[in-house]
């Protein structure tokens, strides 16, 4: 996994003094870091620029005072932002330059956002594999564990990891084979099969029902 340290060497060599700030999310601040994780990233520019692409870092890019601002008073430079972004970022983000953000914003606005995405985002997704019968390994690792992460966000406010997300949908609903799922996201040697694509599939039909009742 790329290294904060990387990514901002990389990123000083080609915006010399524009980098004002940087914040961590994702899974590094969650624990859940895997061989392909990403590094989830903010930055923060003094003036608007260009930021160069860099493989393994999934960047946000703001003009430096955007974070100390809701989330909706705020257009990115590059990449997406999102009031559960907001979120990580004022509780368990963690700052390697610059000043750590205050990122306002309330849990209404954070549980809106999340049973918004399970519609806009995740039903036609789920609904696409309800569709295939042959899945592949990296889509029923997103198809599985996604939505599960915004169903626990919205029943507590607290945002999680995919793994612990899964593990919290395995223990409510222990006939789907969901740790199966979370043990394969660490471990490449866990085959996924046919029965995992359609559980993916059975558990999101359950997450919606229980989050819409």
């Amino acid at each position: 996994m790329v290294t904060p340290g990387e990514y901002l060497t990389f990123l000083d060599a080609r915006l010399p003094g524009l980098v004002a700030g940087a914040h961590l999310h994702g899974s590094t601040v969650l624990d859940d870091v895997v061989a392909d994780s990403d590094l989830d990233v903010v930055i923060e520019l003094a003036a608007a620029a260009e930021v160069p692409a860099f493989d393994g870092a999934d960047v946000a890019v703001v003009l430096a005072g955007s974070l100390e601002k809701p989330v909706f008073d705020v257009t990115p430079l590059a990449g997406e932002i999102t009031p559960v972004l907001w979120q990580q970022l004022r509780t368990v983000g963690r700052t390697v330059r610059g000043a750590r953000p205050t990122c306002p914003g309330t849990a209404a606005d954070v549980e809106a956002y999340c049973r918004s995405n399970l519609l806009s985002y995740w039903k036609p997704l789920s609904d696409q594999v309800r569709a295939t019968p042959e899945l592949p390994r990296d889509g029923v690792l997103w198809v599985g564990l996604g939505p599960a992460r915004l169903w626990h966000t919205i029943r507590t406010g607290e945002i999680v990891s995919k793994s612990r997300a899964g593990e919290l949908a395995a223990a409510r609903w222990p006939d789907l084979p969901i740790l199966d799922v979370v043990s394969a996201r660490h471990d490449s040697s866990v085959e996924l099969t046919a029965v995992h694509a359609r559980a993916t599939v059975e558990l999101f039909d359950r997450i919606l029902a229980d989050v819409t009742t």
